[in-house]
């Protein structure tokens, strides 16, 4: 990303940030703090691959209007390899999201930027990245820096009878960048399209639906001035049922995503090439209430992971996991909340044409949610 899309960026977002001091401001920060650790049998390159992040964000809205949302934080990765360790930290990059009512509570103009502060590794440090682009684990934080990227488009919603229907449509422009801190070779991600279309409302007194589609097609990469092959379109399917049992609450939850060509993905591996392929999932979390202050939530999730064999005629797996954790969540006040969540995971990796290799591991953390 040029210096001169950085400082317009930059701009943009201050001279919205110091538009706020004239209206009614409501904030809300966050900040999590997230370590994961997941361990291999051997048939891989590495044994073990550990995650340690910070994620931050602020949420500010601006009488009724305007809603604008900033994310950056601090990850740290290391890989052991077995006869060595390798590692890399630093700075994730910074996103905003600005929505403007244009209509309120039924269409939003939605503004979206990436600034590039996030880390990048020589290309002998690659390795350490490839494990955290794993569909089947799905760590806190898969990605680290790029090139920057600026979009927009519209959201809407349209009343049906004791339902609503939404519907949106926004287009993201990536900017070129160097994967690798050591090489000037530049990778050029293409620019990308969704259309979204949803459905929710009530079903019955204590019974809630949501479910939702989104249609994604990107332009073709190029990597050192390049055409790669393209990443074509794909296909996310979310649906969701929230159950009420009393004060508890019980969610069951689905969601597919389709790939329907090969895609490169410049923050995992470089430039990394992921086949064809299709993730599929399903799980639940059950609320339950403690006090009026205290409540834990039980969860549990499944995943499955194929990709595309060597001629790309057929789907094969790549990969399964469960994970099973636990969130509590503690109120002190309207304004202030924690939350401590921990889970334990087990499955299996399955190379291209190699044999089943068992994964299992953890994740713990806390959260923050600060309002006023």
């Amino acid at each position: 990303m040029s210096a001169r899309a950085a400082v317009t960026i930059g701009a943009a977002l201050l001279v919205l940030a110091t538009g706020t001091a004239r209206a009614q401001v409501r904030t809300t920060a966050r900040a999590q703090a997230v370590y994961e650790s997941y361990r291999f049998d051997p048939g891989l390159s590495f044994e073990k691959v550990s995650e340690f992040a910070v994620p931050v964000g602020i949420d500010v809205s601006v009488g009724r209007r305007v809603d604008i949302t900033l994310s950056t934080g601090y990850v740290s990765l290391d890989l052991d390899l077995g006869s060595g360790f390798a590692s890399v930290s630093g700075m994730l990059d910074t996103e905003a999201r600005i929505g403007i009512n244009v209509v309120p509570g039924r269409l939003i103009a939605v503004i979206t930027g990436r600034v590039p502060t996030g880390t990048k590794v020589d290309s002998a440090q690659a390795m350490v990245l490839a494990p955290i682009a794993s569909d089947v684990i799905g760590f806190a934080i898969p990605t680290l820096g790029s090139g920057g990227s600026v979009g927009g488009g519209l959201v809407g919603a349209i009343p049906a009878g004791r339902f609503a229907i939404g519907v949106g449509a926004t287009y993201s422009y990536p900017f070129s960048y160097q994967p690798f801190r050591d090489s000037g070779t530049e990778l050029v991600p293409g620019s990308e399209f969704r259309a979204r279309l949803g459905l929710e409302g009530p079903l019955a007194r204590t019974t809630y639906m949501r479910v939702a589609g989104v249609f994604a097609a990107r332009t073709k990469d190029e990597f050192g001035g390049q055409l790669q092959p393209g990443v074509g379109q794909r296909y996310i399917g979310y649906a969701e049922v929230v159950q009420g049992l009393g004060r508890m609450q019980l969610t069951v939850y689905g969601f597919d995503v389709y790939r329907g060509q090969p895609s490169i993905e410049g923050t995992a591996l470089g430039p990394a090439l992921l086949p064809k392929g299709n993730l599929i999932a399903a799980g639940f979390r059950h609320a339950i209430p403690v006090s009026r202050s205290f409540s834990v939530a039980p969860r549990a999730e499944w995943r499955m992971s194929t990709s595309a064999d060597t001629d790309g005629s057929r789907l094969t797996k790549a990969g399964s996991s469960i994970r099973i954790g636990l969130d509590a969540r503690q109120t002190f006040s309207p304004g202030l909340a924690l939350a401590l969540f921990g889970s334990g995971l087990f499955g299996d990796i399955r190379p291209p044409g190699g044999a089943d290799i068992p994964v299992s591991g953890w994740r713990a953390g806390l959260m923050f949610n600060v309002a006023r």
